[in-house]
């Protein structure tokens, strides 16, 4: 199967465009289904070792503890992740970005912003929470933002 590939930056950037033969259809419903669904993360909780499945929706913030990562969750519930913040890349499809060398933020709770001293980016979460966004990061987090 060949891909043709056409960056459009006018497109909204929750949207793709496939054009495709209707012989093709079942294959194409097929990943439609892998990408719409949602992501989620299997976690362990620190009290009692259990891991757990939990949706990439619920998380608001994830810190990094070396090889580990600690989530916190919107309901303030936290979890710890066996794997580091530069593995957790691929997360930015789903609105968790990263916001300094040890935090990735999911966005989407996201209440307000405002400039900080030296170029940084302070936000606002849902929960009333204050997160500082680096000088590095900034830029790319009020694209996402505005």
């Amino acid at each position: 199967m060949k891909l043709n590939f056409i960056w459009d930056k006018e497109r909204a950037i929750d949207e793709v465009e496939i054009i495709a033969n209707p012989v093709n259809k079942e294959k194409l419903f097929s990943l439609k289904d892998g990408l719409s669904s949602n992501t989620t993360l299997h976690v362990q909780n620190p009290k009692n070792h259990r891991k757990l499945t939990i949706d990439i929706q619920q998380v608001e913030v994830i810190h990094s503890l070396g090889h580990l990562s600690k989530l916190a969750l919107v309901n303030n519930e936290e979890y710890l992740l066996q794997k580091r913040l530069k593995e957790l890349r691929a997360l930015e499809a789903n609105g968790l970005y990263r916001i300094n060398n040890s935090t990735i933020l999911n966005l989407s709770q996201v209440t307000s912003f405002r400039s900080g001293d030296f170029a940084r980016l302070e936000v606002f979460t849902k929960s009333n929470k204050k997160y500082l966004v680096s000088r590095h990061y900034a830029k790319l987090i009020k694209e996402r933002l505005a």
